[in-house]
Order: C-alpha cells, then structure tokens, then sequence
C-alpha cells in the first residue's frame, strides 16, 4: 500500500513539472496523469471496501451495500466516483468536479481536442482536487515490502521515509502537492468565462450571418426555429413526425415550412441575451467547484442547438460561394 501512495506523489510531482511549463501540450499530460491517479485511488478504495464486506460476512456482521461496491470494482469511471461520493471519500460537489474533469481528459485524449485556453487551469484545478482525495483516502493497512522503492520525486516530500507515523508523513505530503499548485494562482473561472463568452461571440456571429445573409433574411427568432428545421427535416424523427401529423407538403421547402411551425421547438426564440446572463453569472462565482459545473451545464445544454447553428451557417457560407462562382463564370 505504502508503494502506492509513494507511486502517487512521484506522478502528482510530475505532473506539477509539467503544468510550470505552461504549454497546452505538457498541461494535456499533466491532466492525464492526475486523472489517472483519481482512478487508481478510486479503484482501490472499492477494493478496500469489498475487503471490508469480506470481512464482516465472516464476522457475520452488518455490510455495506454491496451493489455499489461491485459496481466501482467495474471499468466504469461513474460507478467509482459516485461510491466515493456515497461513502463520503469526497463531497457532492467534488464528485460533479471529477466526473467534469475526466469527461475533459477523455475529449482531450480519445477525440484530441486542445481545449485552448481552459486546460491549464483544468489541469491545476484537478490537481487540488486530488490532493483533497488522497488526504482523505484512509488504507486498510500501512504495508511495507522489502522490494519498496521510494523515488526522488517522492522524497522531496516524504524524507526518508520509514515504518513510524506513515499516515502524518503522506497527508504532510499530499497537503505540500496541493499547496504547490495553488501556487500557480490558477485563475479557472476567469479563464471558463472567457472560453464561454467566445462560444457564446461566436454563436452570436453565427445566427447574424443566417439572419441577414439568407437568400430570404428573417427576424433571428425564425432563423433560430428554421435552422432546427432543416436539421430535423432529413431525420427519422421529422419523417414520423409529418407522417403522424398529417404533412400534406410536397416540396422540401414547403415540408421545412411546415415543420417550422407544427412542431415544438426547444429553442423558440434568440437565446444569446439568455447566454450572456449565464456568462455573468459564471464571471461571479467565487467557487471553483459551481463555477466548473456552470461552464459544463452551459455547454452541454446548448452542444445540440450550437451545432445545427454551426452545420446551418456552413451551408449558407457554402451556397453564397457557389453563387460567386457562378456569377463569375466558373
């Protein structure tokens, strides 16, 4: 167990000496090493637990429920840290500040997405989230082999490190991790805010372009509304829709038309004075904790709207420049 918790401090070490360079590519490493560390600590946790449940059915004594326990010993990442979060490991509003933090390690790493301007303050942010995890974390037992190697990394925090207090010298070492990277004054809500309000600028330019820009210009709530509509219209869900309601339209024009006006809309009207409160408020908080949990529910709340923007704002860009060629003979 000692082996690792020491392995711990030399990743978490590691880590800190990548996000000093400020580099987005070393701050994707960093934040890849300590949500690796999150999950290896989550997963022996459970396995501590399932011990436990061992143990007390020998005893023939109360266990805990084991379901959730069976359930974190799984590869599901969700199913680790909500036991964390049931059995009090970390609190409520760490647990949605994990679950957060790994969904942006795991965009960064399967999809490859940089996350300019954010990943550095994810990335400290999640470091001192973990410090907070490994103090918690309580083994079942202080073991110690022979074969145990204490890194170099590891002793800067530890010193030499021997059989007396282990629990006092790891808590030392973890509270010294954190307080290294809250030296790196991370400015996370400052710079959620500002990735929010280019998403929100650049949705804004978006819905503009298609409102003035059309071949028939409309008022920004119809582009809004005629926008999903032609998302929808080639769907299997707006196929059964027309066909359930009575559709008499012949042409796509005119089935678009009539979707734009039967069918029940999410986003009725121009959502960015409703956005820009959102980034005010977001620009407020104090937390870091809410303030992560605002920028993810924003942007996972309008990922579909600002899409069918996008995908509509590529095809009117495409359609204008094909007029330019034709009109210039090409």
């Amino acid at each position: 167990m000692i082996q690792f918790l020491v392995d711990g401090i030399d990743q978490l070490d590691l880590a800190l000496d990548q996000l000093a360079v400020r580099d987005r590519n070393f701050d994707r490493f960093a934040l890849m090493l300590v949500d690796n560390i999150v999950e290896l600590t989550l997963h022996r946790f459970a396995q501590d637990r399932a011990g436990e449940n061992d143990l007390w059915t020998t005893l023939k004594k109360p266990k805990l429920g084991s379901k959730p326990i069976e359930a974190a010993l799984g590869q599901n990442f969700d199913s680790k840290v909500k036991l964390a979060a049931k059995l009090n490991l970390i609190s409520d509003a760490a647990c949605g500040s994990v679950l957060n933090l790994h969904a942006f390690r795991n965009t960064a790493y399967h999809r490859g997405l940089r996350h300019e301007g954010i990943l550095h303050s994810l990335s400290v942010f999640y470091l001192t989230v973990t410090c907070e995890l490994l103090k918690a974390y309580k083994p079942r037992f202080w073991s110690w082999g022979s074969s145990d190697v204490v890194s170099h990394r590891a002793r800067k925090y530890l010193g030499d490190l021997d059989r007396t207090e282990p629990a006092k010298r790891f808590h030392a070492a973890f509270q010294r991790l954190g307080e290294v990277a809250a030296s790196m004054k991370p400015t996370l809500a400052a710079d959620l805010g500002a990735d929010m309000e280019k998403t929100v600028d650049e949705t804004d330019t978006v819905i503009q372009f298609l409102s003035t820009d059309s071949p028939k210009p409309m008022s920004r709530d119809r582009t809004l509304i005629y926008a999903q509509a032609w998302a929808l219209a080639p769907t299997d869900q707006g196929e059964a829709f027309a066909r359930d309601h009575g559709c008499a339209a012949k042409t796509v024009q005119g089935y678009v038309d009539w979707l734009s006006v039967e069918y029940a809309w999410p986003a009725k009207r121009d959502p960015i004075p409703s956005w820009r409160s959102r980034l005010t408020a977001l620009r407020r908080e104090t937390d870091p904790h809410r303030a992560l949990k605002r920028y993810c529910d924003f942007m996972k709340q309008t990922d579909g709207l600002r899409a069918t923007l996008n995908e509509a704002g590529a095809a009117l860009d495409g359609y204008i420049q094909d007029q330019i060629d034709r009109a210039r003979g090409k």
